[in-house]
This record gives structure tokens, C-alpha cells and sequence, in this order.
């Protein structure tokens, strides 16, 4: 595979892995530096991609893999002697709380941002532009912030 064809691989799948680690369970920041890794990686073993067509999925094959292998490694650590049988995600469950408290159509909104769509990309899906994405985005996060702080 040509490295221009590798960029125009990247430019369009990288948000798309991005995506799909996030729906994988990695946090934001883990997201972006295994997608990263893992286009990095892409490119490294280029030479055994078979089909260039399925650039996308393999990469995100190898973005898989290098997820599982934090996860296992960080399994492999027991903590006192102890090996965790399972993980609770707090952050998880928080944010599930926060959105439970907004109405569907704000709700949809931040899912949509939290799974790595850009304001952009949602702005197409709605017919409206990017800058009212941010301002609702920004809207939805004031009232969270009030609510959370009301709550305390």
C-alpha cells in the first residue's frame, strides 16, 4: 500500500476507530492513543495487508487487539494478592446517572458526542450547524453542571 493511500485511509478511518474503541469501552484519552498506536502499527506491517480495500478493518482489528492487551495486563497485576474477578467502571455508571436526567433529544445529543462523532458529523445527521451542535453541547453541559451542583 502507497503512503498517500495509507493518509486517505487514515483521514477517513481514523475517527472511525476512534469510535469503535470507545464503543469497545475505552475511556476518551485510551481511545485516541490506541487508535493512534494502532494506525501506527498499520502502517509498520503494511506489507501484510492482502486486500488495501479492508485498510479500515484491519487496522481496527489491530486497534482491538492492542485494547484486549492493556486489558489483560492490567488484569495480570493482582492487587494484594488478590486477583479482581471483575471491574466496576464509576465513571460509567456517573455518566449513565447524568444522562438518565436528560431529556431524549439532549440525551441522544451527548451520546452521539461521547461515541467520537465530531460536531460536524452530527450537525449533517441533523440538517443544522456544527456551531448550534456546540452551543447545545455547551447548553446541555451548564444545565448537567447546575443540576450535579444543585444535587451536592
Amino acid at each position: 500500500m502507497e503512503r498517500k493511500d495509507y493518509g486517505e485511509a487514515y483521514a477517513t478511518g481514523y475517527s472511525a476507530t476512534r469510535r469503535f474503541l470507545l464503543a469497545s469501552g475505552a475511556a476518551m484519552d485510551e481511545a485516541e492513543e490506541i487508535a493512534q498506536a494502532a494506525w501506527v502499527r498499520g502502517w509498520e506491517f503494511r506489507g501484510q495487508l492482502r486486500d488495501p480495500a479492508m485498510v479500515g478493518f484491519w487496522v481496527n482489528s489491530i486497534a482491538r487487539n492492542l485494547y484486549r492487551a492493556r486489558f489483560r495486563g492490567a488484569m495480570a497485576a493482582p492487587i494484594d494478592g488478590l486477583q479482581p474477578s471483575y471491574t466496576m467502571n464509576l465513571e460509567e455508571l456517573e455518566l449513565r446517572r447524568l444522562l438518565e436526567r436528560c431529556p431524549q433529544r439532549d440525551r441522544r445529543l451527548l451520546e452521539r458526542n461521547l461515541e467520537g462523532y465530531s460536531a460536524e458529523e452530527i450537525a449533517r445527521e441533523a440538517g443544522i450547524t456544527s456551531t448550534g451542535i456546540r452551543v447545545r453541547l455547551l447548553r446541555i453541559r451548564n444545565s448537567l453542571r447546575q443540576q450535579t451542583a444543585q444535587a451536592a
